[in-house]
């Protein structure tokens, strides 16, 4: 996996050709309005469909450099049963393209905001009922409250601070003072953050343990909004503590015993494709890939009224029957592995383990330990300290170590966050990497802007500076913007060890000389640049248009050390727009359909992409896609080449009560040449040719199910 402690760390040359690398979704965390997805690769935020509310949302997201090359079978992850923030499932795809498609199914229509990670390497999925000043749903007109307004109702910029308040109260686990917030707001009369506030007033005291307060409050909503969109969550909630309630009872087992709760999801999906290669006339037969991946996630939990407690086992086992001997299987992967306390009065936490962060200037998973204080209100700090994990092979060996300080500075201005920290890493008992960055997140009111900078001291270097920009505009446009500079890897003397013949830094070291070395590394650290703009607009209530530009530059790095020298692949400029839009056919589908136009080092590629995910009744889904591409000229250096390629596909799901079963088949057909450089022979028999004239076919399925409880 590519999972390190700084977006893009390199791997060692060993590390970098184990199995599973190329999976890009990491980590899945869902807790009460938020869902939060990591990745093994920095991946930028482009767009989303919808933009604000429904129960299936689509996200496109840009690889950036360190990612693998786009696959046509689709990546999920195991999702718990009841989690707390609705998700049924989640897949990743290929889309238009070399962007990934991230969809998300919940079990009832939600309000989000799209809030990308500054490392880059994650996204959080905010879920609310209110965003800005768009209406909930409540019983219309709701039931007489319990409690008599006492307030008068203040202007609606007045209850917007207040709900946001509270809401990052919640966040930051500051159950007192997100109590006193919703309580303040349930005593003006009615508004239409009233139900928001009714329903997190109740999860408030019950994770403060507060049961008997918490399910009055429940009752309470469920009087006055009885078709409300939580009122699903709130009924769940409230049979929660009446269960706790009657193990309470004399006889019924001790009330601690009954707070401790078991969750996760099992998964397992079968992955097959077949080959056809026709190469001047040869053809060759041939097996892809026939593997059998399994997955598990457990989470144990216990509630307290001071402590929480949490612990989690992320497991999972990819078997290849395609190859025997010592490739046969890869051994166990171990994604995750930790425990967790949480102090709920003085606002501290603490993890031990396997574990992963997309913040602070931690940016992957890691073996050891983190510790975070909410100090105040507006400031928290956190210490790590540990191990990059090079791959989730279930081993304890590592040849880095780091430590890590870092500040955050919460609420500086409305909706804006900043953060610093300060990063070393030793590899081999030589310095590898020293960096210090600064992070800022600003969210309010349909706006949102993410940067994000790392400056390694020790070699002098920028490694990354980001920022994304959605903004909402007039008229319901809005712009989204994506600028990013950075290196891949990032500096680190362990860089040197690419493209070597040993895996040890201090041999490596011992022959050459720490300043040779360290020379070799920062030539490994290759370059790139990405600036992207576009435009969003709903079009009417079915429809959503879409359309960016993007630029594009990737450098080499020269031949030194015994490394051969590795080019650029130059700049590229791609223009593409899409069509996005439900309700075209049935009520609940899903359609997309995408243009491209790439350029770069004389070749040009256009290419159109469509999806679209029909309902079959309230339980299935069916989703025929379409890709299609074209290329006019070839670049030898970056493996470019004259042709064309079609892709039809479908992917097809069956939900139950308990899981997911999904199934995906698809075929590929493409012809072109294949430019060599001069003087490459393709049969040593033969005269050299620059041209080599291939078609291929390609089939491939999967069927693969989640079960979670």
């Amino acid at each position: 996996m590519r999972g390190a402690i700084a977006a893009g760390l390199a791997l060692g040359a060993a590390a970098a050709a184990e199995a599973a690398a190329d999976r890009v979704l990491d980590q899945l965390s869902t807790e009460t309005g938020s869902v939060v997805i990591q990745f093994n690769c920095p991946m930028s935020y482009v767009s989303n469909y919808p933009l604000r509310s429904g129960d299936e949302l689509r996200i496109e997201l840009q690889p950036l450099p360190g990612c693998a090359p786009p696959t046509n079978l689709g990546e999920t992850l195991p999702v718990a049963r009841d989690n707390p923030a609705g998700l049924v499932d989640v897949r990743l795809e290929q889309s238009l393209g070399a962007r990934r498609a991230l969809t998300l199914h919940f079990a009832r229509t939600v309000e989000f905001l799209i809030r990308p990670r500054p490392g880059l390497t994650g996204i959080e999925i905010v879920l609310a009922r209110r965003v800005g000043r768009t209406t909930v749903e409540a019983a219309n007109p709701p039931a007489k409250p319990s409690r008599e307004p006492t307030r008068s109702l203040p202007a609606p910029e007045e209850l917007d601070k207040l709900l946001a308040e509270a809401r990052a109260a919640m966040q930051e686990r500051d159950y007192d003072a997100a109590i006193r917030l919703y309580t303040k707001l349930l005593e003006y009369p009615e508004h239409t953050g009233r139900p928001q506030a009714q329903e997190f007033v109740g999860l408030a005291r019950e994770r403060k343990g507060q049961l008997a307060q918490a399910k009055l409050e429940y009752q309470e909503y469920l009087k006055r909004y009885p078709d409300g969109a939580d009122a699903d969550a709130v009924k769940q909630r409230l049979a929660a503590i009446v269960t706790l309630e009657g193990a309470s009872k004399p006889g019924a087992g001790s009330p601690d015993a009954s707070r401790w709760q078991l969750s996760g999801a099992v998964s397992q999906e079968y992955r097959h494709d077949t080959n056809t290669l026709v190469s001047n006339g040869v053809t060759t037969d041939g097996v892809g890939q026939s593997a059998l991946d399994s997955n598990v996630d457990l989470q144990l939990s216990h509630r307290g009224e001071v402590y929480d407690f949490r612990s989690r086992v992320y497991a999972g086992y990819l078997h290849d029957m395609a190859n025997v001997g010592a490739f046969g299987a890869t051994p166990l992967r171990l994604p995750q592995a930790y425990v967790e306390v949480d102090d709920t009065q003085s606002h501290w936490v603490s993890r031990l383990g396997r574990q992963s962060q997309s913040t602070g200037g931690v940016y992957g998973s890691f073996d050891g330990a983190f510790f975070g204080w909410l100090v105040k209100p507006g400031l928290r700090l956190g210490v790590a300290a540990g191990s990059p994990i090079q791959t989730y092979a279930a081993t304890w060996e590592h040849q880095r170590t780091f430590g890590n300080l870092s500040a955050e500075f919460l609420s500086v201005l409305p909706g804006l966050d900043l953060a610093a920290y300060a990063f070393q890493q030793n590899a081999g008992g030589v310095l590898d990497a020293r960096e210090v960055g600064a992070e800022a997140r600003y969210y309010k009111n349909g706006h949102s802007l993410v940067g994000q900078l790392n400056y390694d001291v020790s070699f002098k270097v920028l490694n990354s500076a980001t920022v994304l920009a959605s903004w909402a505009l007039a008229n319901r446009w809005v712009f989204t913007g994506i600028g990013d500079h950075r290196r891949s890897p990032f500096a680190g003397t362990y860089n040197a060890l690419i493209g070597q013949p040993t895996t040890s830094i201090d041999s490596l070291i011992q022959s050459l000389g720490i300043d040779a070395v360290r020379a070799l590394a920062l030539d490994r650290s290759m370059t790139s640049d990405t600036v992207t703009a576009g435009l969003q607009r709903p079009i009417g209530e079915r429809l959503q248009w879409g359309a960016d530009l993007s630029f594009s530059r990737t450098g080499g790095s020269p031949a030194s050390g015994g490394v051969a020298a590795v080019p650029g692949s130059g700049s590229a400029l791609s223009l593409s727009t899409q069509l996005l839009g439900g309700g075209w056919i049935t009520d609940n589908d899903m359609n997309t359909v995408g243009l491209a136009y790439t350029t770069r080092a004389g070749t040009k590629v256009a290419s159109t992409y469509l999806n679209a995910r029909y309902p079959l009744g309230p339980s299935f889904r069916i989703g025929p896609r379409l890709q299609l591409s074209h290329t006019a000229g070839s670049d030898p250096s970056t493996g470019t080449s004259a042709g064309w390629s079609a892709s039809p596909s479908l992917l097809a799901d069956w939900r139950f009560r308990r899981g997911l079963v999904q199934f995906e088949s698809g075929y590929e057909r493409a012809a072109f040449d294949a430019s060599l450089p001069p003087g490459v022979p393709i049969d040593p028999n033969t005269p050299p040719t620059t041209t080599l004239n291939q078609s291929t076919k390609r089939f491939w399925f999967s069927l693969g199910y989640n079960v979670s409880f």
